[in-house]
């Protein structure tokens, strides 16, 4: 979450390749009318919720059950798993499953889709530079020569999981402090995250090519205002067709608002630059740190009808962070680490009651006119 300045490439001295007439024809958007039409036919998961899970904070499993049921209770329409690779096979050849499964059960008992985050090494398919630092498995993709190990590793997640998970992403925050370089200056390092979303992608999509995979889960913030370039860069390394949509984590640092709007703005304009018009975004992570209570539940309710506003069309899944507070942060929880809900939790739930209306109220049956005869009289 806590992010880097994106360090911009201008100093290169490189330039996008001008677009010829026929390229600008190809990848050409619609007009608005009919991007609307087409994102409003697609799936829309915007009430989603991160759980910080019993086994990060050392509690019994029953707490991962009882966060889904209230998750549920909440309106919640997905909830966010890891499946890491550092999880499953920390010893090579050896895995282990059986907490996720527990997971994705437990949260298809409780009618919420999953959204799987697969990020994270295990020290033996480490790069020679991570070898001997402290817990960078989440920071460094595998050496070269493992990735065979990677691919089996997801194409193993895709088949164990299918018709089980349908939506997955790569990485976190990589543009920020979630990738090789110390201090969180990762701005530039596009190119290998690219390399590895490539065979990542591919490796899903041959397994099951009915997924939805998201690229990015970029850090974007007022101290990281161009995240929008990192996006870019991706591109420039040909990422193009090797994702299904851009996630983003668009944090409203200020506590003044319900997001970065910019950043989504901006992330939207460089798809639809690359002829991608027709990817969405996913929202991953929002939320406020903040011991104002009665703030949070006004920037959720906020934000929540943000996200119902014609304005966002092309955002198709939002996912707040978290249910209780992350580990070392405090303040963005809607309930306290007991389980015990905070207001923001009740302006959740209340609104996601009230579309739930919206949308079953019946609609009073048409009233019938009486036939009318050509001449204008009644028959």
């Amino acid at each position: 979450m806590i992010g880097s300045l994106v360090v911009s490439l201008s100093f290169c001295g490189w330039a996008p390749p001008r677009a010829t007439a026929q390229s600008r024809s190809a990848d050409a958007a619609p007009p608005l009318a009919e991007q609307q039409a087409f994102f409003k036919s697609q799936p829309r998961l915007l009430y989603g919720c991160d759980l910080i899970l019993a086994d990060w904070i050392g509690k019994p499993r029953s707490y991962d059950e009882q966060g889904m049921k209230m998750l549920a209770a909440m309106g919640v329409t997905q909830v966010s798993i890891n499946i890491g690779w550092v999880d499953v096979e920390r010893t090579r050849g050896q895995w282990d499953f059986e907490y996720l499964d527990f997971l994705v059960d437990t949260a298809r008992k409780n009618n919420l889709e999953v959204m799987a985050l697969m990020a994270g090494t295990p020290d033996w398919a480490l790069p020679a530079e991570a070898k001997g630092k402290k817990r960078v498995g989440h920071r460094y993709p595998p050496a070269d020569e493992h990735k065979d190990a990677f691919v089996a590793f997801c194409k193993r997640v895709a088949n164990r999981y299918r018709g089980k998970i349908k939506y997955y992403h790569f990485w976190n925050e990589p543009n920020g402090c979630s990738w090789v370089k110390d201090g969180c200056a990762n701005g530039d390092g596009y190119a290998l995250y690219t390399k590895w979303l490539k065979i990542w992608y591919t490796a899903m999509k041959s397994e099951d090519s009915g997924l939805l995979l998201g690229a990015g889960n970029l850090d974007y913030h007022d101290g990281l205002a161009e995240g929008y370039k990192y996006l870019e860069g991706m591109y420039r390394e040909g990422a193009k067709g090797y994702f299904d949509t851009i996630a983003i984590h668009p944090y409203d640092k200020k506590n003044t608002g319900p997001f970065h709007l910019r950043g989504i703005r901006d992330t939207r304009r460089v798809l639809v630059a690359n002829g991608d018009w027709d990817k969405s975004i996913w929202i991953t992570e929002y939320g406020w740190s903040t011991p104002d209570e009665a703030l949070k539940a006004r920037l959720l309710t906020r934000a929540l009808a943000e996200l119902n506003s014609p304005s966002l069309y092309y955002v198709t899944v939002a996912c707040y962070l978290s249910l209780t507070d992350p580990p070392g942060e405090k303040g963005y929880g809607l309930c306290d680490k007991d389980l015990k809900p905070r207001p923001a939790y009740t302006a959740f739930k209340v609104f996601t009651q009230a579309r739930k209306r919206i949308i079953e109220k019946p609609t009073a049956p048409a009233r019938l006119r009486s036939p009318v005869s050509p001449a204008g009289g009644s028959k």
